[in-house]
């Protein structure tokens, strides 16, 4: 487990969204994808990283278009390929939708036998 995946509140899973963000008020909208998912962050694929607390404005359209969320993230960690943004301006309905996402995401994986005892 990564130092990174251990401070996390909510388990992230792999869930591929199309996700639409700014940074500034008069920034045109960005499109590229949310790799994985929490109810508190995700990670977005992108080539252009941008500086730990930088603010961000962020929509996105759940897979079935029944949700559409929005709120405001912050840039926490830059990585290859992408950064992580924690989730702070969203309302307890996106939240929820999220958590939802992630429940639903979780309870497909396979369930890992149980470790056997010596």
């Amino acid at each position: 487990m990564t130092e990174y995946a251990q401070k996390r509140r909510h388990p992230r899973v792999d869930i591929a969204l199309l996700v639409q963000y700014r940074f500034g008020a008069l920034e045109e909208l960005r499109t590229e994808y949310a790799l994985n998912v929490s109810q508190s962050g995700m990670f977005i694929a992108t080539s252009e990283p941008k500086p730990i607390g930088t603010r961000v404005f962020v929509q996105l359209t759940t897979r079935d278009g029944r949700h559409f969320l929005q709120g405001e993230g912050s840039v926490v960690r830059n990585a290859d390929g992408g950064y992580a943004i924690e989730l702070v301006g969203f309302d307890d309905e996106g939240k929820a939708v999220l958590d939802a996402l992630v429940k639903e995401a979780l309870a497909k994986l396979p369930k890992s036998p149980p470790a056997s005892k010596p």
